[in-house]
């Protein structure tokens, strides 16, 4: 599938990890919009598989939602679905989940901004302001903590990648660069619903 733009294309990044994955994976969602894109490709099986925080949808919550998991079903695989914001609101957390040796592959949607502020901003015919964050080096900040880490660009790259990390039974984060021009499409094809 063709993108606008280098990287990824979100909704193939989420179709990807969800053949790759095994079927019993947990998976738990940041806010963002990502998100959007996640609640709608994401196939769960049964009971407490997804777990977000829908009401107030907080930026952060992947990480320890994915923790939170992977003490309740320590058997199962846990990915964590979060923006690059979300993730690194919550990046102490990866240090915990080393420190307790609680397997998970985080998967960050790197588009360098806030991408949900960025696309109201644009809907609205604003110029983006405040929403950059830049490039992180997602390899090195997770071996900074204990964790593994890898950076990806493609398909195949990223299913390596989760195959990889479900294997290593322990915390990896995988920054996937992402195509962030099909978002605004994506959030008013919602909002029409």
């Amino acid at each position: 599938m063709p993108t606008g733009g280098p990287g990824l294309a979100p909704a193939r990044l989420v179709e990807v990890a969800r053949q790759v994955l095994p079927r019993d994976t947990i998976a738990t969602c940041d806010a963002g919009a990502s998100r959007l894109l996640v609640v709608q490709k994401w196939q769960t099986y049964g009971p407490r598989e997804f777990l977000t925080s829908n009401v107030l949808a907080t930026m952060g919550y992947a990480i320890p939602g994915g923790m939170a998991a992977r003490l309740a079903y320590p058997g199962r695989p846990v990915v964590c679905f979060t923006g690059d914001g979300g993730f690194l609101m919550a990046v102490a957390e990866l240090r915990t989940a080393v420190r307790e040796q609680l397997p998970m592959v985080v998967v960050v949607f790197d588009d360098q901004e806030i991408g949900l502020i960025r696309v109201k901003q644009e809907i609205k015919g604003m110029e983006p302001y405040g929403i950059g964050l830049g490039s992180v080096d997602w390899e090195k900040l997770a071996r900074g903590l204990g964790a593994d880490g890898v950076t990806v660009e493609t398909e195949a790259a990223l299913a390596d990648a989760l195959t990889a990390a479900v294997a290593s039974a322990r915390p990896t984060v995988i920054g996937a660069r992402i195509d962030k021009s099909g978002y605004v499409a994506q959030f008013n094809a919602l909002r029409e619903l």
